[in-house]
């Protein structure tokens, strides 16, 4: 079986069935409103499931790098239009065109790979929530482009100057009014009134957004953001989920139709130079605005390569460059050919590339930074022995940290994050920034006298990495490490890692063992049963019921 992007089957279906294929659907409006839906809803999950506080915590450092993707990003593309002999007004409009990238594209992406929580999974998401918010000026400046001049200053302000206050209010009312109503509504104990409290904030939020011309997508990703720091985020995320997925793929499925095959064919040359342009220039941008603002090569390649993409903003402002006369109507189909191209090679590019570099790195040292980078600790660290090395300080890894403190057990953590590095290091605790599968910070970290490692990343190729390399330097080390993916969890147990966590499992396992709890089971046989549950399922084993039941039963009974 061929392993291509399912985003990629989308598009070729919309290709097929839509007024350029077969015209199966001659009605594009339709569709077009079923993707919205799509989009509206995922990126309300997608909210929910980022951390608000994590989002918070990269700050100055996500905006800065943002900014600087979009304005070099226009730099560079409007050199380029102009070198192959466009006006400065059309070169501009290219460049505003290139340095936007799809929301929808990155940020499913991410999810998909279960990436939302890395570190470059938050940096990607914060740029695209910065790139959102610069469409404004970018299509408030289209007129003067265009020759019209009249009121583009006072139309700019206005416009950032209405966003800047309806993301406030959202910011403010949200963290307040949203919740109180959620909990009034939850009280009433009807999941139905639930449901429609819960359509009724993802839109409103969503046409407030629209109306100040923002999009609707960004205030229904607001509205989940605000929901996820409250008890009903996980709620709500499950309502949501059935009818997600349906939707969103709706929106792939539209921009299939958009494509004209007989305009790619007679003009592939020009939607080739394109796509490669967008994927090398703001692959470049990014990485190297990154590693200027700290982050470690990885970090930074992972960042660069997720932007690769056109997206759905540039055919507004493809669009609206037609309709001011800056160019003729076959821009927006080459806008059009080369956003769905690039879209389409985004995901294959995010999960194949870093697997590549793994497999060369073995043989180019330089390729080596970009998996394995470290960065050597501050100072001389004090020896370490029969120690703990948690390897990052996201959610989990930082309660780790905190049970492994009260307890007075020494150990060293360690996180690409420098801003987080800094605080940790602030309070005290032991930190070396970097990345964990350099065998430079292994060894820092004493990764030969360590007794345990405990593996937190959410990037699954730097779990397995680290793994193999920290093996490699101590084979009696016992690790802990989470897995996502079954397939992920067994590669790291025939590593030798010796306790993988699934996450999913765990909280089925937890299930169960309440459930059973409450007809009063004796704890000592439940105990048993989700131990035996927890080994048969680690091994991806087939269970009988004879393995998981002892032949007497169980013996608790009901109050």
């Amino acid at each position: 079986m061929m392993r291509l992007p399912i985003l990629l089957g989308y598009l070729l279906a919309g290709i097929v069935i839509g007024p350029h294929g077969l015209k199966v659907i001659g009605n594009l409006d339709e569709v077009q409103a079923l993707a919205e839906f799509g989009v509206i809803l995922l990126l309300f999950a997608v909210g929910i499931e980022v951390s608000f506080r994590e989002l918070r915590h990269l700050g100055k450092s996500v905006i800065l790098i943002a900014l600087g993707q979009i304005f070099v990003t226009i730099g560079l593309a409007f050199a380029i239009g102009i070198l192959i002999g466009w006006l400065p007004e059309q070169a501009a409009v290219f460049g505003f065109v290139v340095s936007l990238s799809s929301t929808m594209v990155v940020l499913k992406t991410l999810n998909d790979r279960g990436e939302l929580g890395s570190l470059h999974g938050r940096i990607l998401t914060g740029i695209m929530l910065i790139q959102d918010i610069a469409f404004i000026p970018m299509v408030a400046i289209l007129p003067t482009l265009g020759g019209e001049t009249d009121g583009i200053l006072l139309e700019l302000g206005l416009g950032m100057g209405k966003a800047a206050a309806v993301l406030v209010a959202i910011a403010l009312l949200g963290s307040k009014v949203v919740p109180w109503l959620m909990n009034r509504v939850a009280n009433l104990g009807s999941r139905e009134v639930f449901i429609l409290m819960l359509v009724a904030a993802i839109f409103v939020t969503a046409a407030i957004t629209q109306a100040v011309g923002l999009s609707a997508a960004l205030g229904a990703f607001l509205a989940g953001l605000l929901l996820s720091e409250s008890e009903f985020g996980h709620r709500a995320l499950s309502e949501v989920i059935p009818v997600r997925d349906i939707f969103s793929s709706m929106f792939f499925v539209s921009l299939g139709m958009l494509i004209i095959p007989t305009f790619l064919a007679q003009n592939y040359e020009t939607v080739l130079i394109v796509v490669a342009v967008t994927i090398l220039v703001k692959f470049a941008v990014t990485m190297g605005l990154a590693r200027a603002s700290g982050y470690l090569a990885r970090t930074s390649l992972l960042s660069g390569l997720g932007l690769g993409q056109i997206g759905e903003f540039s055919f507004i402002i493809a669009g609206t460059a037609i309709a001011l006369g800056i160019f003729d109507n076959d821009f927006l189909s080459l806008t059009v050919a080369s956003a769905v191209l690039t879209m389409a090679i985004t995901p294959g590019i995010m999960a194949g590339v870093p697997g590549i570099i793994v497999g060369l790195g073995q043989r180019v040292r330089f390729l080596e930074r970009f998996q394995l980078e470290g960065k050597s600790p501050d100072g001389q660290m004090q020896p370490l022995n029969d120690h703990a090395i948690i390897c990052g300080l996201g959610r989990v890894g930082s309660l780790v940290a905190q049970a492994l403190e009260e307890h007075e057990l020494p150990f060293v953590a360690i996180d690409l994050d420098p801003h987080e590095a800094t605080q940790h290091r602030s309070r005290g605790g032991t930190i070396i920034h970097g990345s964990s599968s350099s065998e430079t910070i292994l060894e820092a970290a004493h990764v030969k006298h360590a007794r345990l490692m405990v593996i937190c990343t959410g990037d699954p190729a730097a779990t397995y990495l680290t793994a193999q390399r920290a093996l490699q330097m101590n084979p009696d080390l016992d690790i802990v490490a989470r897995a996502f993916w079954r397939e992920e969890g067994e590669k790291l147990q025939r590593l030798g890692v010796r306790e993988v966590v699934w996450p999913a499992m765990e909280a089925g396992l937890e299930m169960l063992r309440h459930s059973l709890m409450r007809y009063r089971i004796d704890t000592a046989e439940v105990d048993s049963l989700v131990s035996r549950l927890r080994g048969h399922l680690s091994l991806g084993a087939e269970l009988e019921p004879e393995q998981i039941l002892p032949p007497e039963g169980l013996s608790g009974r009901p109050e």
